[in-house]
């Protein structure tokens, strides 16, 4: 049995539902009260207010992000909080997150993990400007956020230089085609240190036998899906990508996924149990 990694700080987050994956989606006819718009060449960016969250919007009916202000640390999206188990694979030393938003995972990254390097990628500068003026991104000498094509940045990271990379990418309408590209998934490989691990937020799973899959399947030992119910309009595939083998659910992983839990205060616990192989 190990210990659990690192203090974890006692708050009363648990209380807090998180949105489903749907809700992501459709969020219903209102976004909440305007805060502030700006346009760049990719179209709109909008911040908008419901309640006690702000959220970011790319001008359709894509939820961005969504920010608990009081508590940014705490990650409302279901979806966001199942990437987290990811850190139940890894000891995450160096951390990189492809796609910024609001910076709701970089919140909830620089609190829990102080003495780890972070490494954000966003292409988009406005985004940055807003993620920092609008939802408190924190500027700390341990976090960096970096303007530039997710595509071209990891395939110029030196071989073995990050433990774990999540990839969040998307754009006004849906994920981005980078996301489902063969050179994407080789080059986050390259740039993953040995018994590293690719979180992929995926709105379609891609299918068993696609150039995709196999790219992911020749590459990396272990894939760990988890998959939402379709019936219930939740679409959000969550894969977890290990270059070694996964003890899932046996005794270490589990006390480790106890560990995050008990640190971050989320339900993560419930979604662990559902994780399975492909």
């Amino acid at each position: 049995m190990i210990a659990c990694p690192g203090p974890y700080t006692s708050h009363r987050e648990s209380n807090l539902k998180p949105l489903k994956h749907g809700e992501r989606i459709n969020y219903g006819t209102s976004m909440g009260k305007e805060l502030y718009r700006t346009e760049d060449d990719e179209g709109s960016i909008i911040v908008t207010q419901r309640g006690n969250k702000r959220l970011l919007n790319f001008g359709s009916k894509l939820e961005q992000s969504s920010v608990l202000m009081a508590k940014p640390y705490y990650l409302i999206h279901e979806y966001t909080q199942i990437m987290l188990l990811g850190l139940v694979f890894v000891e995450a030393r160096h951390i990189t997150l492809l796609g910024l938003g609001g910076g709701g995972l970089v919140h909830c990254m620089s609190h829990y993990y102080p003495q780890s390097t972070i490494r954000v990628v966003e292409i988009r500068q406005a985004v940055i400007d807003i993620a920092y003026d609008w939802f408190g991104l924190p500027r700390l000498d341990n976090l960096l956020v970096v303007k530039d094509d997710a595509m071209n940045y990891v395939s110029k990271l030196a071989q073995g230089s990050t433990d774990i990379i999540f990839s969040d990418l998307y754009e006004a309408e849906g994920m981005a085609a980078c996301q489902q590209q063969q050179e994407f998934i080789i080059a986050c490989y390259q740039a993953l240190r040995e018994s590293a691990c690719l979180v992929l937020n995926f709105h379609d799973k891609p299918h068993r036998g696609s150039l995709l899959m196999d790219t992911i399947e020749s590459f990396f030992s272990d894939i760990i899906v988890y998959d939402s119910d379709e019936s219930s309009g939740k679409r959000n595939s969550i894969m977890f990508c290990c270059k070694n083998r996964i003890a899932l659910h046996e005794s270490e992983v589990n006390w480790r996924a106890v560990c995050l839990t008990k640190r971050v205060k989320m339900p993560l616990m419930h979604y662990y149990r559902h994780l399975s192989f492909i």
